[in-house]
């Protein structure tokens, strides 16, 4: 299947990420992306304080379950499954609670730039950290935001290979707002499609959403033979408006979605794997052309929020 545009904004250069004009690099957003697709595609097997490094983390962090956070903001029963308990990924290589009260630089950058296809504007101002969560906000103008991950800072930022899992809940707003959870490869510039190729892993996306915030997909493109732009989907159903935890496996052998320790996506098509490294990125994504999509009962014009409680980054074991 054939996809026209990719929209991006993460850049990774020579092992620093970085998005928007940043101290690490002056970098341009990605065109429109007018052609997403509207349902599955490709051949998939379905079922259904901020403390950042490589030092072992607490047992708390191994065994998915939140000690600190459990009793306050969310509640212990509130605390939904992982994929890193269920299938024993064992203790983060890096993480992000963010338990304090602004981002830290050292491993995050927040963009500041032009938005998307030059429609809006990402500010690092959308971009709080309060209450033990990371929050990005986009409002009606299209002032919105987006951070990339370098853990262990930017020389360290990109991986090929590991597993991603993250804690995240968004607002009911307008449709022309995407949040999104993804992988973009080092050194793939800003534009449109990855400098010199090397694919795209969106391991949780909103684009098809309507604002209802009832459902997110799951994107994994790749260059096609003759460099003509390719990709998988399927797409998962469960209330955004609550807290989830989304991961991604990335091995040798495949790419596998999760949501709350349920295996959503999964692909063994090896023209479908990113062939370098890639590094995170989370952003929330402004399309004023789908604001007309929105469905009734949700505002157009309220603030729209993405908030992650936290991100955690997993080693594969030898055995890959």
């Amino acid at each position: 299947m054939h996809l026209p545009t990719r929209k991006r904004m993460a850049v990774l250069t020579g092992g620093i990420l970085a998005a928007g004009i940043s101290a690490g690099a002056a970098a341009q957003g990605g065109s429109a992306d007018t052609g997403r697709p509207t349902g599955p595609a490709g051949a998939l097997e379905r079922s259904a304080p901020a403390v950042v490094g490589g030092g072992p983390a607490p047992a708390a962090h191994a065994d998915g379950t939140d000690a600190r956070k459990g009793g306050g903001r969310m509640g212990r029963k509130a605390v939904p499954p992982t994929a890193a308990r269920r299938y024993k990924w064992g203790r983060p290589e890096a993480f992000d609670e963010f338990g304090g009260t602004r981002l830290d630089r050292r491993n995050w950058e927040a963009y500041d730039g032009p938005g998307n296809g030059g429609l809006g504007r990402r500010s690092s101002k959308a971009v709080t950290v309060r209450k033990g969560a990371l929050k990005i906000t986009g409002t009606k103008d299209g002032t919105t935001g987006g951070v990339a991950w370098m853990p262990g800072g930017r020389e360290k930022g990109g991986r090929k290979y590991g597993r991603w899992e993250a804690r995240v809940k968004l607002n009911r707003a307008c449709a022309c707002y995407n949040a999104n959870l993804l992988l973009w490869p080092v050194g793939g510039g800003g534009d449109t499609d990855p400098k010199g190729g090397g694919g795209e892993i969106d391991w949780m996306e909103t684009y098809n959403d309507r604002g209802l915030r009832k459902a997110t997909d799951f994107f994994l493109h790749y260059d096609g033979p003759k460099g003509e732009p390719l990709h998988l989907s399927d797409r998962v159903y469960v209330d955004l408006t609550k807290w989830h935890a989304f991961a991604m496996e990335w091995t040798p052998k495949g790419i596998t979605g999760y949501v709350d320790g349920r295996r959503w996506f999964r692909t063994t098509e090896r023209r479908a794997l990113p062939p370098g490294k890639m590094g995170q990125a989370i952003q929330l994504d402004w399309f004023p052309k789908r604001t007309k999509l929105t469905v009734g009962g949700v505002s157009r014009v309220a603030p729209a929020t993405l908030e992650v409680d936290w991100i955690r980054l997993y080693r594969l074991k030898k055995k890959h």
